[in-house]
């Protein structure tokens, strides 16, 4: 594209247009630029309808991941989409038509995304500062053992992520040594050091914690092989994991075991099951079917609880009918129960920070006959709630007694939460000089007494609401 060429070509090809003037001459440049146009769409506009489709082809397949569905799915998906566009948009059936949703290119694209996703992954782990992990072994529906790893970790500029590392299948046996070697193998895949693992969170299992052979001791062992200091990791138990133990202190087992048989019966056989779907459909019931619950999954016992309750009298009259009737819901007092088992449930299954000062207004509110906080409860109208009382006595002292290794750590966390009430002298030292500067910050140090008394009156005033 020189010049000398540009204008050979032009003098020999296009000399006319040097007589061309003026507006004449602004003319014919429009027109050239409009063909010009045109002659780029006929290029621009496949390629614009080629990318769309493929993006099309990889939103499908991620939707047939995300609902663990198929891959051959989409040929069928494909198919609802053509006939979709023939009606809505006939212009655009060849469109749809050439969005590519075989079984094998379902499978490429989930693959592809898969593996986008571990590189991206990847890079950030690479920026981590620190990091922590989280691991939590348990069985598939296939007897199969799964061991899953989460990290997150922090940049220099202060930015958190979290996510899945790795879901490792163990076929074999699941000792500490074979969780440790899993682990590695994802830390080395992702390219995370030991010298930069600062937490580590277990579900409390012996393959986990024991103290010569669990995961965690193994991993002080290589720290200390590596010249790191394993006091610094910092190990807990799963705190989910924790609530659920604290959860399994409620001792009124007479509405579980009830609860449990009584389900057994309905659901364990077809014909019964579909008898009493039926008959809630005739009754025009709020829920369609009773639901079971899973030991491991604990959270689902609150949701088989309040089903059971909304359907009460429909497996009263259904079990009556089949001729083996539960007494138990004719009981007052066993329906006080199961009512005081729905809503604390329901609450152990919202983790948060305010559940133990909760538990102790609740304690003393049920001492004194006030439901106020347990609508279903509230329904059977008890006549003594001590025992209630009691229950949540028990949660408080199971509370109390876990969550030691959180507590053992609280001097440290006291540095973030309240940098401003902590004595420089019970930091560590590295920190004291910053902690001293921190705290002679006038403006930071009314800034976080602004936020320190704005959640206050929040929490003032849920209080309030709570007592009247």
């Amino acid at each position: 594209m020189k010049k000398a060429n540009l204008q050979h070509h032009y003098n020999s090809k296009h000399a006319k247009l040097n007589e061309l003037k003026g507006q004449m001459c602004l003319d014919k440049v429009n027109v050239l630029r409009r063909s010009f146009g045109a002659q780029q769409a006929v290029f621009i506009r496949p390629q614009s309808d080629r990318d769309n489709t493929t993006h099309a082809s990889f939103v499908v397949s991620e939707l047939i991941a995300k609902k663990l569905m198929p891959h051959s799915e989409g040929e069928f998906v494909k198919e609802c989409l053509v006939a979709t566009a023939e009606l809505l948009a006939p212009d655009k059936v060849k469109l749809f038509q050439s969005v590519s949703l075989s079984r094998r290119t379902v499978s490429d694209r989930i693959t592809d995304m898969a593996q986008d996703i571990e590189k991206t992954l990847k890079d950030t782990a690479r920026d981590f500062q620190f990091f922590s992990l989280a691991c939590d072994e348990t069985t598939d529906l296939t007897n199969i053992a799964q061991l899953a790893i989460f990290v997150r970790g922090i940049t220099a500029e202060f930015d958190t992520r979290e996510e899945l590392l790795s879901l490792q299948a163990m076929h074999g046996t699941t000792k500490g040594e074979d969780l440790f070697e899993q682990v590695v193998l994802a830390m080395n895949k992702f390219e995370l050091q030991f010298d930069k693992l600062s937490g580590l969170a277990t579900d409390g299992a012996p393959a986990m914690v024991g103290a010569q052979k669990g995961l965690t001791a193994l991993f002080k062992k290589e720290m200390s092989h590596l010249s790191l200091d394993p006091s610094e990791l910092v190990v807990c138990h799963c705190i989910i994991h924790q609530e659920n133990l604290c959860a399994q202190s409620l001792k009124l087992n007479n509405v579980m075991t009830t609860i449990v048989s009584t389900i057994n019966v309905i659901k364990s056989r077809g014909l019964n099951s579909r008898q009493f779907k039926e008959l809630l459909s005739e009754l025009e019931s709020e829920y369609g079917d009773l639901v079971y619950h899973c030991e491991v999954r604990w959270l689902s016992h609150g949701n088989m609880l309040t089903r059971f309750y909304s359907l009460r009298e429909e497996v009263k009259q259904f079990m009556e009918m089949k001729g083996r009737p539960v007494m138990e819901l004719s009981d007052s007092k066993w329906l006080c129960d199961l009512g005081f088992m729905v809503d604390i449930t329901k609450y152990l299954s919202e983790l948060n920070v305010k559940l133990q000062a909760k538990l102790k207004l609740w304690q003393v509110q049920l001492e004194r006959g006030n439901t106020i906080h347990f609508p279903t409860l509230q329904e059977q109208k008890p006549a003594v709630t001590s025992e209630y009382a009691a229950e949540c006595a028990k949660l408080l002292q199971a509370f109390g007694e876990r969550f030691q290794d959180m507590k053992s750590k609280q001097r440290e966390l006291n540095i973030f939460a309240t940098p401003f009430n902590v004595e420089p002298a019970d930091v560590p030292d590295n920190l004291q000089h910053e902690i001293i500067e921190l705290q002679s910050n006038d403006e930071l140090k009314a800034r976080f007494n602004l936020s320190v008394f704005l959640v206050q009156a929040v929490l003032y005033d849920g209080i309030s609401d709570a007592l009247t």
